[in-house]
């Protein structure tokens, strides 16, 4: 089945369905943002390093620029539907208009909310097969539901990446992200090409971030020449 329509998280109740009866969109909104402030946006014991599971959420949320949105249409979705869905979420967040200069500020969440079980792993497939094409404009994807096995990236036996309801989050290239970019020469060239520079100013603070780093660029180092020329101010493009 085509995936649906996208839908705001301010959409009105479809129609069939009572007058103060949350939709299942604004359900799944609901359980997104509660996950958010228990989990989230809190420290957690097997993280691996201090501070919150992700440090960029609260300080998005206070700026306006974390975007909540919902797909439905999902129930048989294929795989083919499911790299459609990332790829116009993808037109959808270049296209939006950020009320905050700083882009790694900028965050799109979408929510499947009738995406079943059996098509969780569709997101786990398309999330490390669209990666490449993704970095390539500067962007990373996420996958999250409640089965997911993503693991944490300094503590790989956590699954950092299990919600109670299957969503896609989308965000800009960040300094942070050599630590899922080192391990493929192409990856890691796009990586360079944008932050190599801070790099070689010695302004990259966190060791574990320059030692991979450094250890990526031994090891891509015919990839990592070939974008030596190319490289920006350190801001995502």
């Amino acid at each position: 089945m085509p995936p649906g329509p996208w839908t705001t998280s301010t959409a009105a109740c479809p129609r069939g369905v009572p007058d103060g009866v949350p939709s299942v969109e604004a359900e799944a909104e609901a359980a997104v943002r509660a996950w958010l402030r228990s989990y989230i946006c809190r420290p957690h014991a097997e993280l691996g390093r201090e501070g919150p599971v992700c440090p960029f959420v609260t300080p998005a949320l206070k700026a306006g620029t974390l975007l909540l949105r919902s797909r439905l249409g999902l129930a048989d979705a294929a795989g083919e539907d499911i790299r459609t869905v990332v790829r116009d979420m993808a037109r959808a967040f270049r296209a939006q208009r950020w009320p905050h200069a700083n882009p790694t500020m900028r965050t799109l969440l979408l929510v499947l909310p009738d995406l079943p079980p059996a098509g969780w792993p569709l997101l786990d497939a398309a999330q490390a097969e669209l990666k490449g094409e993704l970095a390539r404009e500067g962007l990373m994807l996420g996958q999250f539901h409640p089965a997911c096995p993503e693991p944490a990236a300094r503590n790989p036996r956590f699954p950092v990446s299990r919600c109670p309801v299957p969503l896609l989050v989308m965000r800009n290239m960040a300094v942070h992200d050599v630590l899922f970019l080192h391990h493929r020469g192409d990856f890691f060239a796009e990586y360079r090409r944008r932050f190599g520079s801070r790099y070689e100013r010695r302004a990259v603070a966190d060791p574990l971030f320059r030692n991979t780093y450094q250890d990526a660029l031994a090891r891509h180092a015919s990839s990592a020449s070939d974008t030596a020329s190319r490289h920006t101010n350190g801001d995502p493009q």
